[in-house]
């Protein structure tokens, strides 16, 4: 028994029985309000009509009886109504003889109505009431009634159920994941509401959520990245530089040429790995920058300048388009990094296809200046563009997933925010959305 009772409240004290279950209570007792005002409403004009009918009936009594009276004697009247054919009419004399009607009411037989004297030989006029009949006719007349009333209270409990899952559905979404994150599990960062599309309270209260829980696990991956960068930088740059001279001072004095390609591999590691000790301090130093009116027309040359070489020998071609008046106003040095991690991301979406193309370009709006790099390369899937700024998250096989993540941190340094387009096949778009600093000059 404890256990059913415990099931039970388990069950009752669900989120969507709790919305849904007074609902249809409430649909209950107001339909079952108007079932019961319709059956009353129906007894009473029936009851009504019954009397209506008695009143006729002993009228039509005394009207017969006082149209007799010059013409049949009182023996001959009795003689007459004792044949009376209505079972409704019961007539008594003034003596207390039955002349008429049953003698015994039946269990089933009720008096509705009475008239005593109201003829010349003084009869008592009842009728009587068949109330088996009378509530099989009252029954019959609101038959439409109750089906209804059935029919009506279906539908409350449906729209009951419907309207209690569908509002609670991105609330049960909120709290499986909650209940993954709380269990620690190894996906628990897939989770997605997929309810945020809704614009009303609910859809707000879920996209809060949503980016509430990114914001902490970006937040904690942020505070892992730099306590570990701290220690990266304490104990492995130091021993870097060290190994990369020796490394150097090795090549040059190793003949064979295995040998010598053995080094460069070595160094090409050992900057490598220098780059990911920079990245994560990048992610984790707090430092103010500089941020001026810049000319993209002039950096949008150097890069271009950096990249057109070396990128044609892979088959990418890399062009640059924008106006000379175009700026923005942020950090230059914090710029060009932003733009190399960009387009370094795009050579690696672009390896191995042909045909391959990167467009940076540059234009102003309003107040702002949107620079885009394009490239038609292998593009991601929604749950990887979802994720793509994520601190180390990354489809590649040699990356570590820090490129986006420092764009993200950079941009938001410099007031600004990032704008992704991606489809599989089809290439990725990256918009840096700045503010060019009009008011700033």
């Amino acid at each position: 028994m404890k256990r059913w009772t415990v099931q039970f409240k388990e069950w009752f004290f669900k989120i969507e029985n709790e919305i849904m279950l007074p609902f249809i209570a409430v649909g209950i007792l107001v339909i079952g309000a108007f079932a019961v005002i319709s059956a009353y409403n129906g007894y009473t004009m029936q009851m009504e009509e019954q009397k209506s009918r008695a009143q006729i009936t002993f009228q039509n009594v005394n009207m017969d009886l006082l149209y007799m009276k010059e013409r049949l004697t009182e023996a001959e009247l009795e003689e007459k109504y004792s044949r009376y054919g209505d079972p409704s009419l019961r007539i008594t004399a003034a003596d207390g003889r039955v002349i008429a009607g049953e003698k015994v009411l039946l269990e089933n037989q009720q008096v509705i109505y009475v008239e005593n004297g109201g003829n010349f030989l003084d009869w008592k006029l009842e009728y009587i009431l068949d109330k088996e009949q009378f509530f099989n006719e009252l029954l019959e007349e609101q038959m439409y009634v109750i089906v209804g009333a059935v029919a009506c209270l279906l539908i409350i409990v449906q729209v009951s159920v419907f309207l209690a899952w569908s509002l609670t559905r991105p609330i049960r979404s909120m709290s499986a994941a909650c209940r993954e994150i709380d269990e620690n599990r190894k996906d628990y960062r897939k989770y997605r509401f997929t309810e945020v599309e809704r614009r009303d309270e609910i859809g707000q209260l879920a996209r809060t959520l949503e980016t509430l829980l990114k914001n902490l696990d970006n937040y904690t991956k942020m505070e892992y990245t730099s306590r570990m960068s701290a220690a990266l930088a304490h104990e492995i740059k130091n021993p870097l530089t060290g190994i990369r001279s020796g490394v150097q001072v090795l090549k040059g004095r190793v003949e064979k040429e295995n040998e010598k390609l053995l080094c460069d591999s070595m160094l090409h590691e050992i900057d490598r790995v220098t780059g990911l000790i920079n990245d994560l301090f990048t992610l984790s130093a707090k430092k103010e920058n500089h941020k001026q009116v810049v000319s993209l027309k002039p950096l949008f040359e150097e890069m271009d300048s950096f990249y057109e070489r070396g990128l044609e020998q892979q088959g990418i071609s890399f062009s640059v388009r924008t106006e000379d008046a175009v700026t923005v106003y942020a950090d230059e040095n914090e710029l060009r990094q932003i733009i190399h991690n960009l387009v370094t991301n795009s050579i690696k979406a672009l390896h191995g296809m042909e045909n391959g193309s990167i467009l940076l370009e540059a234009e102003e709006k309003d107040r702002y200046t949107a620079i885009s790099i394009t490239d038609n390369g292998k593009g991601m899937t929604k749950e990887e563009l979802e994720r793509a700024m994520e601190p180390f998250y990354t489809q590649s096989i040699n990356g570590v997933g820090l490129g986006l993540s420092i764009v993200e941190k950079l941009m938001e340094q410099n007031h600004g925010y990032v704008e992704m387009e991606s489809e599989p096949g089809r290439g990725t778009t990256v918009r840096l959305v700045f503010d060019r600093g009009e008011n700033d000059r």
